[in-house]
């Protein structure tokens, strides 16, 4: 008798933990605003490199025209993605100089997502996996022909 009334608290428990997973990652175009509605270009020099999986993460410090310095937390592709798509990861590194395009979180003030990092040396690294279906018009591929081409024509998306 005792198993049968711990079977569905152990159930629910079970379906708590594994609902507070999937609801511990979701979309970039959930947590960030389209490109074109919050654009951030960031100057500052970098503290902190993490490429891993959900998520890479880049942390910058970035000084304001008063000089204040503000740390800032630029989210980025996971760290297989990167590698899949031949981003050179390996470019960017702590102590780096750089300028970060990306786009605003929808509710923390210094958090964005990278759409592309500018080097000192003028090397622009991109991750062209950020696609249509996060909002970018243009960035579904390095290649602007194919980007258009998506824009009218979805379909290289299916999974």
């Amino acid at each position: 008798m005792r198993i049968r009334l711990a079977i569905p608290g152990i159930a629910g428990a079970a379906a708590m933990n594994i609902a507070g997973f999937a609801l511990a990652h979701h979309s970039v175009s959930t947590n960030y605003f389209n490109y074109e509605e919050a654009p951030v270009e960031l100057v500052g020099t970098i503290t902190e490199i993490d490429i891993r999986n959900p998520h890479s993460l880049i942390t910058l410090n970035v000084a304001d025209s008063d000089g204040v310095t503000t740390e800032w937390l630029a989210e980025w592709s996971d760290g297989n993605a990167l590698r899949r798509r031949a981003v050179d990861i390996d470019l960017i590194e702590v102590g780096a100089e750089v300028t970060i395009t990306a786009r605003q979180h929808r509710r923390l003030e210094h958090v964005v997502y990278i759409r592309d990092v500018l080097l000192s040396d003028g090397t622009l690294v991109r991750d062209c996996g950020a696609g249509i279906y996060r909002g970018d018009e243009y960035y579904a591929t390095c290649d602007e022909a194919e980007a258009v081409q998506g824009q009218q024509d979805p379909s290289f998306l299916v999974p």
